[in-house]
């Protein structure tokens, strides 16, 4: 439970909770890594939830094979494309659109925080 810890702020000049940094007008600062930002995310004390979808323009091309395989071909040139690639080709995609999740991030309430390190603290000394 690495994220239930407190640490020194640079933006905000304090001491302050590692859990309350994605309730922070600066988040995500250059303070915090890739990792803990990761840590964040997949910690079981941290609400995470898909608010909702944007769309995003992207240019991707997936190609089905006749044995019903698919294969990403980011570099297809539709104008010219590869012999080699389009070999037994059935179709070919082309994707403009991603949706990308907006997800807020926020501590769980405290009785549920305490519940699970309790309970990871009797697991722990179970398997000792």
């Amino acid at each position: 439970m690495r994220v239930n810890r407190v640490f020194l702020c640079n933006k905000k000049g304090q001491n302050v909770s590692f859990m309350a940094c994605p309730l922070c007008e600066y988040y995500s600062c250059s303070q915090l890594t890739s990792d803990q930002i990761k840590e964040l995310n997949v910690s079981p004390l941290m609400d995470r939830r898909i608010v909702k979808l944007i769309p995003r323009r992207c240019k991707l091309f997936i190609i089905k094979y006749l044995d019903g395989t698919l294969k990403e071909a980011p570099e297809l040139d539709p104008n010219n494309p590869d012999r080699h690639l389009m070999q037994d080709v059935d179709t070919v995609y082309q994707i403009g659109k991603e949706l990308v999740p907006v997800i807020v991030l926020k501590p769980k309430p405290k009785q549920d925080r305490d519940r699970i390190i309790k309970e990871a603290a009797e697991n722990k000394a179970k398997k000792n």
